[in-house]
């Protein structure tokens, strides 16, 4: 029986985050697909795509949403397709499409579709992660003529699957799945890419079933079907959900648990067993050894360790790796696209500290005080990388909790010097924003409702958008976008709630709630939980140039009516304290290069984790701001 204690803690946290605990995270109690609107005619579509054989071309964003979806939709669809041939029956033809940012940019563009998809003689193009503004594409490829052997008119089929928020009007294709379609039932609106993915193969599958069975010919064939589970890629939609940070609402919360710990399992089992039994597949295994993580996996090892690497491959050349990654069937190969996956990673972080520091420069030209808030900031450099300008954008954004949208050139840093690809078109920009303050693509919207001749494209969510601009509209853009910034923060502004779980008592800090905490589906708008309250610091030591760990341990929360002799508050340690190791990252630097003394009083706000090394498992807290109240006593 759980202690009541313990219990009452964690419906506090659960109860702080809109949630009630427990909570209990079985596949049966997702939302139905059914209520996706289009997503059954598309099922159908795809059905008979794979019945009859035909070519299927899948169209999938460059990040790790993208990937992870592409993925799921690639190798789901490959099962039903060899499964179909194992009965004698036509296989289809199933090929992944993922554009290269700086030549194509995001999305289905005509460019793409003509370039690309084209020479495939696609029947069905379906998108994963994008296609909801490709309205010029969609139309494009309506016209063409010859392409498709399938369909009467010669043309492809287009389905979108995607998340983000439609525009007025929704692109002429043959279906539109969206859980953000005006029109849409659905009600987790936070699903991810990947997640729709997903849930399109569900009905897939359960479309092949009925009409399998109707037949006595293909009867068998529709219990081969049934033998696909989809839940063999429950790694990749917790990836991918996690990776794309949207809403952690219950939906998206029994998707990611369901494929953690599918994982953790995983990580227990020979590796290709793992993989062919749908617990964790090559991929998602390779990416977390090149990244060191070990068992358990937890939802912060996936945000921080495994997504900046497949993320990486998009932002810094043509994005194969990582979907290559993901789509091994042999563990040499993924290790070989994961080790790809990580060396990119690590070019990033040094492009992006170089870009960091430029963009903290420019922001303290423009104030006397660059930490202070500010509703928007708008930065250009003519030498940034523009896949890395959304990584700056948005730890300006940590700085000045506004919105901030950072522009770099067009055209493709790694391309050979001088050619059309390395230029790309010198009158546009690239820009990537993220926000604190207001619905960033709405707010964009109101910009371009209010100069509906400013050249401008653009598209996103609430906190993040992509954008392209020319170049001579730079100035005045900033000016239009102050204004909408602040009509935004006038009509509507961003709500971001505040998760303090409070002070974590001595007696409750221990292996099983530490354990309880890192097993569960944490993320954007359900974080993990953070503790605040006074320690006194036993013993301080730096660890490299950048880190510090401390041993503290509780101090009472009310400090003694008296100071000591220079007039500094004291601080008792509190009945029952207990030393805790703490590690407070990013706290020194060349300016500031010592630890906090021993013997001063603290305020921290900090997560518990369990430190695994060496075959010890210890508690640590790892802070994340600590401020001096004082002097322990």
């Amino acid at each position: 029986m759980e202690n009541p204690a313990v219990r009452q803690l964690k419906e506090h946290i659960f109860a702080n985050r809109g949630a009630s605990y427990p909570e209990t995270y079985h596949p049966k109690h997702l939302v139905s697909p059914t209520l996706l609107t289009d997503a059954l005619k598309a099922a159908v579509r795809l059905s008979d795509a794979l019945l009859e054989g035909q070519t299927i071309i899948c169209v999938a964003d460059f990040d790790c949403d993208g990937a992870t979806g592409a993925a799921i939709f690639n190798r789901c669809m490959k099962r039903f397709a060899d499964t179909l041939a194992a009965f004698r029956m036509p296989k289809a033809s199933l090929h992944t499409v993922i554009p290269d940012r700086f030549r194509y940019g995001y999305g289905l563009k005509p460019r793409l579709a003509e370039d690309k998809i084209k020479p495939l003689y696609p029947d069905v193009i379906v998108t994963i992660d994008n296609g909801i503004s490709s309205h010029d594409a969609v139309t494009r490829i309506s016209q063409w003529q010859g392409v498709s052997s399938a369909n009467p008119n010669g043309a492809p089929d287009v389905i979108i699957t995607d998340h983000h928020a439609q525009g007025e009007t929704l692109p002429t294709a043959f279906a539109v799945v969206n859980p953000n379609r005006k029109d849409c039932p659905f009600p987790s609106k936070a699903l991810a890419g990947c997640g729709v993915a997903f849930y399109m193969m569900l009905l897939v599958r359960q479309t092949l079933i009925s009409r399998l069975k109707r037949n006595s010919r293909t009867s068998a064939a529709a219990g081969g079907i049934a033998a696909v589970q989809i839940n063999h890629f429950a790694d990749l939609v917790a990836v991918g959900t996690i990776g794309d940070m949207v809403p952690m609402d219950l939906n998206n919360r029994i998707m990611v648990k369901v494929g953690l710990d599918r994982i953790n399992k995983g990580l227990q089992m020979p590796a290709r067993k793992a993989h062919l039994d749908g617990y964790l597949s090559f991929g998602v295994r390779a990416l977390l050894e090149a990244a060191n993580v070990s068992y358990p996996v937890t939802a912060s090892d996936i945000a921080f360790q495994v997504v900046p690497r497949i993320n990486a491959v998009g932002r810094l050349e043509t994005p194969t790796a990582g979907i290559e990654c993901l789509l091994s069937e042999t563990q040499m190969m993924a290790g070989i696209e994961a080790d790809r996956c990580h060396k990119l990673n690590e070019e990033r972080k040094s492009v992006q500290r170089t870009m960091q520091q430029e963009a903290d420069e420019a922001l303290a030209s423009l104030s006397d005080t660059p930490d202070t808030e500010t509703p928007c900031v708008v930065l250009h450099n003519p030498s940034w990388h523009p896949g890395i300008v959304g990584l700056v954008a948005s730890g300006i954004k940590e700085r000045t909790k506004g919105a901030v949208i950072c522009f770099a050139p067009e055209g493709d840093p790694n391309a050979k010097p001088g050619t059309p690809e390395a230029d790309g078109d010198p009158d546009w920009l690239k820009g990537s924003g993220r926000s604190d303050n207001v619905h960033l693509r709405d707010t964009l919207a109101f910009v371009a409702a209010q100069a509906p001749d400013l050249m401008m494209q653009f598209g996103g969510h609430a906190r993040a958008a992509g954008l392209s601009l020319h170049k001579t509209e730079l100035n005045r853009f900033k000016r239009l976008f102050a204004k909408a910034v602040e009509h935004s923060l006038t009509a509507a502004p961003l709500v971001n709630p505040v998760y303090a779980d409070g002070a974590l008592p001595a007696h409750l800090r221990d292996h099983a709630f530490a354990a309880w905490i890192e097993r569960q589906p944490w993320g954007n708008l359900f974080p993990e939980p953070t503790f605040t309250q006074n320690f006194k610091v036993i013993r301080a030591a730096g660890v490299g140039t950048a880190h510090q760990k401390l041993l503290v341990m509780d101090a009472d929360e009310q400090p003694l009516s008296n100071t000591d002799q220079n007039g500094t508050t004291i601080y008792p340690v509190s009945h029952g304290a207990k030393a805790i190791p703490m590690l407070w990252f990013f706290s020194r630097d060349e300016e500031n290069p010592d630890t906090v003394a021993p013997g001063s009083a603290v305020r921290v706000t900090y997560t518990l984790t369990i430190n695994r090394f060496r075959g010890q498992n210890e508690i640590q807290a790892i802070a994340k701001s600590i401020d001096i109240i004082g002097v322990g006593q």
